[in-house]
């Protein structure tokens, strides 16, 4: 298989029929699947090795496959997908689509107007049958990152549980968990418009490299400075002063745990930054935090569940 044809999979700038010829042919044989696993992993350290530009001291991680990257069936409900790694190339049939992704994984999708999607863990998409013929409504409940299709007469619309996203054509993640009374969106390229869930009334408009929060009723719009927490999408979590807590609730969607905290005192740490491969494993991840913020952690046998303690 070319390798430059390979490249722009890893990329995700290969078009619908180049995706479905590489994983024929990753599926056609072992040796086949061996070679495109040595060109992913190729692909992926020379990925981590650019520099993080910051004045702020960032862990630097080895690549060492401690827990590995857990590859395991998306629950994808009423869709045919070819599967690969984490990567899922959707075929539309004819009833309401739903995808799940469960804790622990991520995903790749085509939807059926070529609007290219990266669903995070512990994410679900759905969409109607007709989607494409006269509309191009998701909702989302969870995070994701789009690459919508350009299309004037049809706008995109993405409804989560406190905003919706209306674009035409452009490149934007939206993270919106249910329950949790938060949504961000950033904008990468192109222009999208913030409503309401229940009205169409516009809050904001977002111009490329802003980003708006909703934080139960409390909206900040701001420049993003750097584009470096996107790269979930690419296996790399990258978190620029973010409090500990969040961190630990995002490690429990990445890895599929439960993470107990004994004191919530130790909670109090608003200030974590540093870039992280999913590959390194969540051991790792919690070691290196804990050099500056001083903690100590067990996990169980099964490895679905960490208690983190005081030093």
């Amino acid at each position: 298989m070319n390798q430059e044809l390979l490249y722009k999979y890893f990329r995700g700038t290969a078009t619908i029929e180049e995706e479905k010829r590489i994983l024929d042919w990753v599926e056609a044989s072992e040796e086949n699947r061996e070679a495109f696993l040595k060109e992913r992993m190729i692909f992926d350290v020379a990925l981590f090795s650019d520099r993080q530009s910051s004045k702020k001291k960032t862990f630097r991680l080895a690549p060492i496959l401690k827990w590995g990257m857990r590859i395991a069936a998306v629950i994808i409900i009423g869709v045919c997908a070819y599967f690969m790694t984490n990567d899922y190339l959707y075929n539309k049939l004819a009833q309401p689509q739903t995808i799940t992704v469960p804790a622990g994984q991520r995903a790749q999708i085509t939807l059926a107007d070529g609007t290219r999607v990266w669903l995070n863990a512990q994410s679900t998409l759905t969409y109607a049958s007709n989607f494409g013929r006269g509309e191009r409504n998701v909702e989302l409940d969870g995070e994701a990152y789009f690459e919508v299709a350009k299309n004037k007469d049809i706008p995109f619309y993405v409804h989560t549980e406190m905003n919706k996203v209306k674009v035409v054509g452009t490149c934007f993640n939206v993270c919106a968990y249910k329950d949790s009374k938060e949504f961000e969106t950033t904008l990468v390229e192109g222009i999208v418009d913030i409503y309401p869930a229940n009205n169409n009334k516009v809050i904001t408009r977002l111009q490329k490299d802003e980003f708006f929060g909703n934080y139960d009723g409390k909206c900040k719009k701001v420049i993003l400075p750097s584009y470096e927490y996107l790269r979930w999408k690419e296996g790399l979590y990258c978190f620029d002063d973010v409090p500990f807590s969040c961190i630990l609730t995002k490690l429990e969607k990445y890895y599929n745990v439960k993470i107990t905290v004994s004191d919530p005192k130790l909670l109090n740490y608003d200030s974590c930054t540093g870039k992280f491969r999913e590959q390194d494993g969540i051991e790792h991840i919690l070691r290196t935090i804990s050099k500056d913020h001083p903690f100590e952690f067990s996990i169980n046998e099964e490895k679905d569940s960490i208690f983190i303690y005081e030093k």
